[in-house]
């Protein structure tokens, strides 16, 4: 269950809109919500600035989403490097979940996302939900889920299943089976996990599940988000080859910088 989810926010178009879909998750699963703002200019001048009134602007914000949406809100102001800031007070605060915009105001950008917001994935103590700017994501509808077999896997994909449904309950799964090699025991194991998933939700969930024989895993994922029209792209540590804790491999790090819709990022291991 969601009860508690953690906002870095930096004042930004994108850290705003990726409140609006904290905001929604929380109404949805009665949790509450911490914004976190972090100065660093202090530690590096020369390529950060100091919000002016940042602590009366986060009090005020967090006084509007209790009046307008009853949701308990709550402001943490520190100072400090962001992304190690943002892993660190995961690991104080134990949220549930992390919602954060791809990349902000105060946000330095590799690729398609911000180093803060990579940091935080790799590092967190728990999933992060990486919003882009330029569209409101309220809900989600289509999510693509892609399926590699693994040791252990049922049990991997019951929490990540577990976790989008509480995320947004009325959506649509697109289980996408991965395997390289064209094994027809890979085949038969998605199958089989795809049920299982089908036969522990309590929900009406729609679910199709589809394959990927492609060795650029990335791209099929991407290509397919595309063609289903995914509004929520789910990546685990179970799409690359290693299955470590906070491993972030060439496939994931592919999809998160160039995925087009909110992206579900989930490589903490002790959950599951």
């Amino acid at each position: 269950m969601i009860s508690n989810i953690l906002i870095p926010t930096d004042y930004s178009e994108a850290s705003f809109n990726a409140l609006e879909t904290a905001i929604g998750i929380a109404k949805r699963n009665n949790a509450s919500l911490q914004l976190l703002h972090i100065d660093e200019s202090a530690f590096i001048p020369e390529e950060s600035y100091t919000i002016k009134n940042a602590s009366q602007i986060g009090h005020a914000i967090a006084d509007n989403i209790k009046q307008r949406h009853g949701v308990e809100t709550t402001v943490i102001f520190k100072d400090g490097y962001i992304g190690p800031t943002i892993a660190r007070m995961a690991f104080d605060l134990k949220p549930d979940l992390i919602v954060m915009g791809a990349y902000g105001a105060s946000g330095h950008r590799d690729f398609f996302i911000g180093s803060n917001s990579y940091y935080t994935i790799k590092h967190a103590s728990c999933p992060v939900l990486i919003v882009p700017e330029g569209k409101r994501w309220l809900d989600f509808h289509q999510v693509l889920f892609p399926l590699r077999p693994t040791l252990g896997a049922f049990k991997k994909y019951q929490f990540i299943s577990d976790l989008v449904i509480q995320i947004y309950p009325g959506c649509n799964f697109n289980l996408m089976g991965i395997s390289i090699d064209r094994k027809e025991h890979d085949v038969k194991q998605v199958t089989e996990i795809a049920n299982e998933l089908k036969a522990s939700w309590k929900e009406a969930i729609q679910y199709e599940v589809s394959y990927s024989y492609s060795k650029n895993i990335a791209e099929e994922v991407l290509d397919k988000a595309d063609k289903s029209k995914a509004d929520l792209v789910v990546v685990s540590s179970t799409v690359d080859v290693a299955n470590k804790q906070f491993f972030i491999g060439p496939f994931s790090q592919r999809i998160i910088n160039h995925a087009r819709v909110p992206v579900l990022c989930i490589f903490k291991s002790a959950e599951y």
